[in-house]
């Protein structure tokens, strides 16, 4: 089996009591590792998230659970969260509450297992690229009719046309092309998180987004159940003891007299 498969099954089953209610639906057992996702999802906001994840990770391997119910937010910070989670020795359970979109719909997938409430839903829209901003595209503006006083200023206009066709420098061309790709790889490894191809995943976001509700979310496999009832858990205190041994070590010098005198007697 292979260790990711191996780190959830031992770490998440114990911990999770699951139920056949329903058909897709479970009784959920949550405990007190719990972070809440229900701000921007930005570089900062994400760095946030990521050290609150790796504090519950460092006291123990038990799930911790990733409660859901933000869609602010950017590519990156998405980014940011799930290579954290990947890091992770405990399993991070994401636990939608409401209808989410955005960047709150992209980390779902990228959690260990995810549950969602029967009244949510993931909307999958485009994200932005944070410090550079989307290229607007280019329009052709139709052919205006010649008068006497555009004949006048026919100089003006075509310095103006020259400046609108400029082209951007250097390091804006640079930063549109990192963007491009850094999305691309985003996509990539989303639609894999999502069983889908990425072609057709970019096309849905190109198109404006893909909607999901909480029953098609597990019937694509992207959500594990919805939550039918949900219990709370108290975890046992655990202390953790720290041994310090000192070794301490005792050395002899023996001269060569010395020595031939030892020997002797």
């Amino acid at each position: 089996m292979p260790p990711m498969l191996t780190r959830i099954a031992t770490a998440l089953l114990p911990a999770l009591l699951v139920f056949a209610l329903a058909p897709n639906a479970a009784a959920l057992e949550i405990t007190d590792r719990q972070v809440d996702l229900n701000g921007t999802l930005n570089i900062k906001g994400a760095q946030g998230v990521a050290s609150k994840l790796m504090k519950l990770d460092a006291k123990s391997s038990q799930p911790i659970y990733l409660m859901v119910s933000s869609s602010a937010g950017t590519a990156q910070g998405v980014m940011i969260v799930a290579d954290t989670i990947r890091s992770l020795e405990s399993p991070v359970v994401a636990v939608v509450t409401t209808e989410v979109h955005g960047a709150g719909a992209a980390v779902v997938p990228f959690t260990d297992r995810a549950y969602l409430f029967r009244s949510s839903g993931l909307v999958f829209t485009e994200l932005s690229y944070e410090g550079v901003k989307k290229p607007k595209p280019k329009t052709v503006d139709a052919p205006a009719k010649a008068t006497k006083d555009d004949k006048k200023d026919d100089k003006d206009k075509k310095k103006a046309k020259a400046k609108k066709k400029a082209e951007p420098d250097k390091r804006t061309l640079l930063l549109q092309q990192a963007r491009v790709r850094y999305l691309d790889r985003f996509y990539g490894r989303l639609a894999k998180r999502m069983f889908m191809g990425s072609n057709a995943l970019k096309r849905d976001i190109d198109n404006g987004g893909l909607i999901m509700t909480a029953d098609e979310a597990v019937k694509k496999k992207i959500a594990y159940a919805l939550v039918d009832t949900m219990r709370y858990r108290q975890l046992p205190v655990t202390k953790k003891e720290r041994k310090l041994v000192r070794t301490q070590k005792m050395s002899r010098q023996v001269s060569p007299d010395n020595a031939g005198e030892e020997g002797s007697n």
